[in-house]
């Protein structure tokens, strides 16, 4: 069910501050000295404005202040004065009578359109009608998302087997044009939602949430208002992992055309409506409609679709729809949202798709009620009431904001009818195997597909065959073996594991396991195994540096609060060597070198991983980061027990790491990554720093893509990456290109580092490996992806450490590296 689950989070989904002005005051008549009542008192080009009392005094405060107040009263000049924003200040002024006589009066059209007027209103009062000027506010959230298969035709009704379970007709919902769709998935949850500034807090409390079609998922974090990013006052609105453009952006008017073209009461305000179309193609922008509140410039409904060329793969319509409600005088708060998007892999395509449904509405606000310090601190981003899971339908039926439909309420029993359907069972099966490997079988899963039969230089073929328990048998303990056989070596490899959820609230994963079989030093621990088919029969060379590894370990990953995850474990190594990376010892006494036919090492590790607000999407077993907009920075120590279980080094490894993903607008977004080490002892070098290459077609995202396996060790080290997907930025624009949809992704990786002697001492560095000198390893790459959305293709440039070295395969400078992943 993971794409089900994947499309389904899609949907779940210019910081100003700004004061009161106050300004008070008498008004006189400049000649008598006499109060004038009733004098207009008003800010220059805006509606907010007073009337002096019978006594002549006059009082007015607004987030919507300008910096001239004008002063009007019929038979006395207009006097305009000027005055100081954010601050409560007293003005006393006099108005002079008017006797002048008039000069001829011109009238000519205005210099700028009428749209562009109230569009620069709009944009002068966004920092006073955006929420993030308020002091504190707080409300309660009812979200629900829903997911239904769309694209369902006559003839699924036709179908022998739907028209057996008379239930899914019952449950067949259509559109306005006779569209069909099925409600498979549906969420729902409600929260109170707490922000302030000053530093800034939020908090959420899920008071109560339930999903209905899909088991054992920990989605709830996200059923709050936490990850709705879709903010129209931000000069870019997030969807689907891209960045468009506001039609409210301070630069909108750069990629949009407004018109003004009607106005009328909305809730009692009287409101414009300004239309906005894209200005050329390419943009990432929308098209649709603002309505204006006459006196704020504040937005009262926002409703609109993305524009019919914008890049996102699987997407063939979006529509939003947001309403927004001035809570109290002059606060406009967002009180209801909704947005559908039509997936499938092609418009004309006959494969099922969905559509993604989400609904939020927001009620009981309290303004500027800020709570204390404490009341904001909190061990998890969201917090779950612990009846939140729990709620009986009549608790639903009182607190929900809007009742279900028929369909909506019987999700449930709708998908287990569907299950008796071998179509859809099938279906489900599959989509489960082509994301994990396995395929389920009941209490146990059959895999994996990604590593049945592949070959390399010491086994020749190879096949492999692995068995794990699903959720069916247990959510808390995870039982897991492989069996693997090579043809030419004639050995059988193995390897067993154990997995034990020790806290299920706050994530405590105890694992122990044991394995005898295969591994590449030097390869990047997210790249494809020797096991793996990408990892070996894509190769560009021999994998003659193989070693075989017998190791055995226990290891604990627990979260601490809502943003560290602490991890701690032993590790006993066995590492025999398959082909030319052989081990040398130098013999100080002899002269003549030794050849060690195993080394071990016993190790003790130490993590600490910081990441503000990350959270996951979790499975019983596994999650799936969703990215910290901060950096995430990870701290490993790694230390060598010399003696114990017949290890024979000691040393110590001290890595760093920071990385972070960052959206940068209309350019698209960019990843870096800093990583350094030290190591202190000594060590044989395969376990020193081996940096990570990659000798495969197959390009590996965190590893040195020209680089041989050994070609550089080092004990100490720095290496940078930077990465930018420009998301279509310039091939959007190019007329012939454009219809494919590719997009421009460019990378840079640079490394350098440096070995010492006390190393080399335990045992000889290979002569194929070499030393960075005073020049880094360099390496950049230009590639297109989104090649019939899946496709990646890197050309990657190797600038430094160009020269053939002995006993390696041919450098060349340049490479192609070819990969797929399933974009939006």
């Amino acid at each position: 069910m993971k794409p089900f689950v994947l499309t389904f989070l899609l949907f779940l989904p210019l910081i100003a501050s700004s004061q009161k002005t106050t300004v008070s005051g008498n008004v006189l008549d400049e000649l008598t000295g006499t109060p004038l009542p009733f004098v207009k008192i008003r800010f220059q080009d805006s509606k907010i404005g007073t009337y002096t009392d019978t006594l002549g005094k006059y009082s007015i405060d607004t987030y919507y202040a300008t910096d001239t107040l004008i002063f009007s009263f019929s038979g006395y000049v207009i006097k305009k004065i000027i005055i100081e924003k954010d601050t409560d200040q007293e003005i006393n002024t006099t108005l002079q009578v008017l006797q002048s006589d008039f000069d001829a009066i011109y009238i000519k059209a205005p210099d700028e359109l009428p749209s562009t007027t109230l569009h620069k209103r709009i944009i002068a009062n966004k920092p006073i009608n955006d929420k993030k000027k308020l002091t504190a506010y707080e409300y309660e959230v009812y979200n629900k998302v829903q997911l239904d298969i769309n694209n369902i035709g006559e003839k699924f009704k036709d179908r022998k087997t739907v028209k057996k379970v008379d239930v899914i007709i019952d449950y067949l919902d259509s559109l306005e044009d006779g569209t069909h769709y099925l409600p498979v998935i549906l969420s729902e949850s409600i929260s109170d939602f707490y922000f302030k500034t000053n530093p800034q807090k939020k908090k959420e409390v899920v008071k109560a949430t339930r999903i209905s079609g899909v088991e054992n998922l920990d989605m709830n974090q996200f059923l709050g208002d936490m990850y709705v990013d879709v903010d129209l006052y931000n000069n870019y609105m997030y969807l689907f992992n891209k960045s468009f453009i506001s039609p409210v952006a301070n630069f909108a008017r750069s990629f949009y055309k407004f018109y003004l073209e009607d106005s009328s009461f909305i809730d009692n305000q009287w409101c414009y409506k300004l239309r906005f179309t894209p200005k050329r193609t390419g943009d990432m922008t929308f098209q649709g409609d603002l309505w204006i509140h006459d006196t704020t410039y504040a937005v009262k409904k926002f409703t609109a679709s993305i524009a019919p060329w914008v890049n996102i793969n699987y997407v063939q319509d979006l529509y939003i729809e947001q309403e927004f409600e001035m809570v109290v005088p002059e606060v406009w708060m967002l009180k209801e949202e909704k947005m559908i998007a039509d997936l499938k892999i092609a418009k004309k395509s006959g494969i099922y798709g969905f559509f993604g449904r989400r609904y939020s509405s927001r009620t009981n606000f309290a303004i500027n009620a800020k709570h204390p310090d404490e009341f904001y601190k909190s061990n998890s981003t969201v917090e779950i009431d612990q009846n939140a899971k729990t709620r009986s339908e009549t608790y639903w039926k009182e607190v929900r904001h809007t009742p279900l439909s028929k369909q909506e309420q019987g999700v449930d029993d709708m998908i287990d009818t569907l299950n008796e359907l071998h179509f859809f069972k099938l279906l489900k099966n599959t989509m489960y195997m082509a994301s994990t490997g396995y395929y389920p079988l009941g209490k146990v899963e059959l895999g994996s597909v990604f590593s049945l039969v592949t070959k390399n230089q010491a086994e020749g073929w190879r096949t492999a065959l692995s068995l794990r328990t699903s959720n069916s048998f247990s959510r808390r303990v995870e039982l897991g073996g492989r069996i693997a056989f090579g043809f030419m070596d004639e050995r059988l490899k193995y390897g067993t594991s154990v997995r034990y959820n020790i806290t299920p609230k706050k994530r405590g994963m105890l694992t122990a396991f044991y394995n005898y079989d295969l591994e590449q030093i030097g390869q990047s621990p997210t790249a494809a195994t020797i096991g793996s088919t990408f990892g070996t029969l894509l190769r560009t060379g021999p994998l003659d540096k193989l070693t075989f590894v017998q190791k055995a370990g226990i290891n604990l990953e627990k979260d601490v609060g809502k943003d560290i995850i602490l991890y701690g474990g032993m590790e006993w190594k066995e590492y025999t060597p398959l082909g030319i990376a052989n081990y040398i010892r130098p013999n100080q006494i002899s002269g003549i070198d030794d050849t060690i036919n195993k080394i071990r090492t016993t190790e003790l590790i130490a993590r600490y991983r910081w990441a503000k607000d990350e959270e996951f999407v979790s499975g019983a077993f596994d999650r799936s980061s969703i990215r910290s907009k901060y950096p995430i920075i990870s701290i490993q120590g790694i230390f060598g027990i010399k003696g114990f279980l017949n290890g024979n080094y000691a040393y110590q490894k001290i890595d760093l790491s920071i990385e972070q993903q960052l959206r940068i607008g209309f350019a698209g977004r960019i990843r870096y990554g800093i990583n350094a080490g030290y190591i202190f002892g000594n060590a044989a070098y395969p376990f020193l720093k081996v940096h990570e290459g990659n000798e495969s077609y197959w390009m590996q995202l965190n590893t040195f893509n020209k680089m041989n396996y050994f070609e550089f060790i080092s004990d100490k080290y720095v290496s940078i990456l930077v990465e930018n997907h420009w998301d279509g930025l310039f091939l959007n624009r190019l007329p012939l290109l454009k219809k494919l949809k590719w997009r421009l992704v460019s990378t840079g990786r640079a490394v350098i580092g440096s070995i010492s002697d006390r190393h080399t001492r335990e045992m000889r560095i290979p002569n194929f490996t070499k030393t960075f000198g005073k020049t880094p390893y360099i390496e950049v790459a230009l590639g297109i992806e989104n090649i019939l959305t899946v496709g990646r293709i890197d050309v990657f440039w190797r600038l430094t450490h160009n020269e053939i070295g002995v006993k390696t395969n041919d450098i060349s400078n340049f490479g192609l590296r070819a990969r797929y992943a399933f974009n939006f």
